[in-house]
């Protein structure tokens, strides 16, 4: 089976990174599809000899590895993202309008590089989130970190970065269908380089790839992922949580009226202690790619 990579979701902190950035939305995967009544011109994993995007968009909340570090009406993000042959690099970030600064509160750089190998999309990857934009007291007990004072945080303060290796597969378990359900595992790995810690994510995603315009959109899925997490910003080896996602796409590029789409989202995240904090939160945003 050919891969091929998808759209940007933007703030999904159970980071499914077929969605950070995108290269080719996962309609073009299905085009690709031996029964699919679309034909996808791109080349293998859609990795075209130059490509780039950029989006814009919002989000309710913000959670970052199980720590809500920004509660505001509104926070306001966007990405860039440049690929040539597979080799891609990235920036996201996010800001507070209503924060007296404009700098990003947060903004992270990502340099990857993605192939396909007997069936599996593979990732390897360097990202730097850089917090330093913040007003300072990002970790404060204050924030939302948890239903109960924090005793194990490390100095009670959130770093004001981090740099990680990852590395990620994803597969798919049957030939796609244009007009059926279609079923994808993904496992990600995450790994501190600048201190002890390391994360995986095991997401299994439901996706629906309509030949025709809906209400509810031309692509629809619904993703669960399961956390682990060993030491990281922490002292304990634990499964952190759970977060279920559903999302929608309106892609006028898929019918040939202009390289944009849309795309609305839905979170939830369960916390498996009480360090960290449940909680439900939504966005939008606005995609192009050439």
């Amino acid at each position: 089976m050919v891969l091929a990579s998808v759209f940007l979701c933007g703030t999904v902190r159970a980071e499914d990174t077929l969605q950070f950035p995108r290269i080719r939305q996962l309609q073009d995967l299905v085009r690709r599809a031996s029964d699919s009544r679309y034909k996808d011109q791109g080349g293998l994993l859609g990795q075209d000899a130059f490509s780039l995007g950029f989006s814009a968009g919002y989000i309710s909340d913000h959670y970052w590895r199980g720590f809500r570090l920004f509660d505001a009406d509104v926070l306001c993000r966007g990405d860039a993202y440049v690929n040539v042959y597979g080799f891609e690099a990235s920036v996201w970030a996010m800001w507070d309008p209503s924060n007296d600064r404009y700098r990003p509160v947060q903004t992270d750089y990502r340099f990857r590089y993605k192939f396909e190998l007997e069936g599996a999309l593979i990732s390897v990857g360097y990202t730097w989130y850089d917090f330093s934009g913040s007003d300072g007291d990002l970790g404060a007990r204050d924030q939302g970190f948890g239903r109960k004072p924090l005793k194990q945080f490390p100095d009670d303060k959130f770093p004001n970065s981090i740099h990680e290796l990852h590395i990620m597969m994803t597969y798919f378990t049957s030939v796609l269908q244009s007009e059926g359900a279609n079923l994808r595992y993904t496992l990600n790995y995450f790994q501190r380089l600048d201190d002890e810690g390391s994360r995986i994510e095991s997401t299994v995603s439901l996706f629906v790839d309509s030949p025709t315009f809906t209400i509810f959109g031309d692509y629809f899925e619904i993703t669960t992922t399961t956390i682990y997490q060993h030491r990281y910003l922490t002292n304990r080896s634990e499964f952190q949580g759970q977060i279920s996602t559903a999302r929608v796409v309106y892609n006028l590029d898929k019918y040939g009226l202009f390289p944009m789409f849309f795309q609305l989202e839905a979170h939830y995240y369960v916390a498996f202690d009480d360090d960290y904090v449940d909680g439900f939160y939504f966005g939008g945003s606005v995609n192009f790619r050439f």
